[in-house]
């Protein structure tokens, strides 16, 4: 396309059936079906990185723990919300129906119904095998797949991605952390180091631990220690679950982090390129939230945060020394087994020094629906009636509000933007 002279790329909207993409793998799909299709999902994200193209993917059922819905480091997923069988296909025919243009749609399936109707519209279709090989085909994967062979395991063995990295399993006691493209050996080195520096403390379960770190492929690669368990927000909704008391113990592990060793006597960030740290808590609180109303744009422009962070600070415990505040230890940082928690993980650079019980508040706020898909009202009620025996009932609400404006800069994420709307238009 050409515009005042100069080319312009066409980006291609793509939708995928991805219940179809994922059933012409002859992988063992069908043994965990939310583990191969958080695999997939991977696999997409990847590719649309670097092809800058839209993609929907829509899948069969309802919602789960594993893969919930939404938008997805640039894609965005929904499941079809149905029993019926197709109901993807039924999802997919409706938006392309309702797409102005058509012609630039390509929707991926081998589902022969599905193709036809689709055509009749004017949409271009792309078998399920000719897309696997379009999106295994980027250099970035052909080399991850490279330093992957080296410890002698595939894509098949992911089991989770994180903002810093994806983790993929070594063996029963050990990970690999490849890290994404752009993260450098200085941010792996900061993280090393800063567990390091925490040291142990009696939180009563296990933390990340670096085994290794090697140059494999041109690539800086990390393994840790495996920890015990499986996503906490996956073992909340089983049926086997005592749901309180796994409430319970989350909070209960929240509140503890700050025993670990803290490694400043300034408030906020403990590394990281965007690291802002202050004398007091107040300083640096009031300063994080103005950055992160800032990249929000209009949306929140008439949000004050010397306000929020006042109305925290008034509920909080004096702070003339900083305590470690994971600030992000919400379920799915979490591993579990029922009833307890096992493992705290993904301490990343938004972990701070800041005041006590701050861990304890925002761990609250994140059940929410938007946050913890798998939480429900009684979930909710248990964690306020936690709260009221730690004595932090009025604390509640400031803390919450405070938080949804630390994540009003998250633009990008979806639910996240749809529960700070909701938290901070109630207030």
């Amino acid at each position: 396309m050409r515009v005042n002279g100069r080319l312009r790329a066409v980006h291609r909207r793509w939708l995928v059936d991805s219940s179809n993409v994922v059933g012409s793998r002859p992988d063992g799909w069908c043994r965990d079906r939310p583990a191969a299709l958080a695999r997939l999902l991977d696999e997409i994200i990847r590719w649309r990185e670097v092809s800058g193209d839209s993609v929907l993917v829509v899948a069969d059922g309802h919602p789960t723990a594993r893969v919930p819905e939404g938008a997805l480091y640039g894609l965005e997923f929904r499941y079809a919300r149905s029993n019926e069988r197709d109901s993807a296909d039924d999802e997919i025919f409706s938006v392309v129906r309702g797409d102005p243009q058509p012609e630039r749609a390509t929707v991926v399936t081998s589902d022969r119904r599905l193709r036809e109707r689709v055509t009749e519209l004017g949409v271009q279709v792309e078998g399920a095998g000719r897309f696997l090989s379009r999106i295994a085909d980027i250099e970035s994967r052909q080399h991850d797949r490279a330093v992957l062979a080296h410890f002698g395991i595939d894509e098949s063995a992911l089991l989770g991605r994180g903002g810093e990295a994806r983790v993929f399993a070594l063996d029963a006691d050990r990970v690999l952390r490849l890290p994404h493209p752009g993260v450098d050996a200085v941010a792996l080195n900061d993280r090393r180091r800063f567990l390091e520096a925490i040291g142990a403390a009696d939180v009563q379960v296990t933390i990340p631990e670096v085994l290794e770190r090697r140059e494999v492929e041109g690539r800086l690669v990390v393994v840790e220690r495996r920890l015990p368990g499986r996503n906490a927000m996956e073992v909340l909704a089983e049926d086997s679950t005592d749901r309180a008391a796994l409430i319970r113990h989350h909070l209960d592990v929240a509140s503890r982090i700050e025993r670990f060793l803290c490694p400043s006597d300034r408030f906020g960030e403990l590394w990281g390129d965007e690291a802002m740290t202050a004398p007091t808590f107040r300083e640096w609180a009031t300063a994080r939230l103005a950055v992160s109303l800032r990249r929000a744009g209009d949306a929140f422009a008439d949000i004050d945060p010397n306000r929020l962070t006042d109305e925290l600070v008034a509920v909080l415990p004096d702070s003339a020394r900083p305590v470690l505040v994971h600030l992000d230890a919400f379920l799915g940082n979490m591993l579990a087994e029922p009833s307890r928690i096992t493992a705290l993980l993904d301490f990343g650079p938004m972990t701070i020094a800041g005041p006590s019980d701050l861990d304890a508040l925002v761990a609250i706020a994140y059940l929410a629906p938007e946050i913890t898909p798998t939480a429900n009202a009684q979930d909710r009620a248990v964690a306020t009636a936690w709260a009221a025996e730690a004595g932090l009932t009025d604390a509640l609400g400031p803390a919450e509000r405070w938080i949804a404006a630390y994540w009003t800069g998250a633009v990008d994420d979806q639910r996240l933007q749809q529960w700070t709307a909701r938290i901070l238009r109630q207030s």
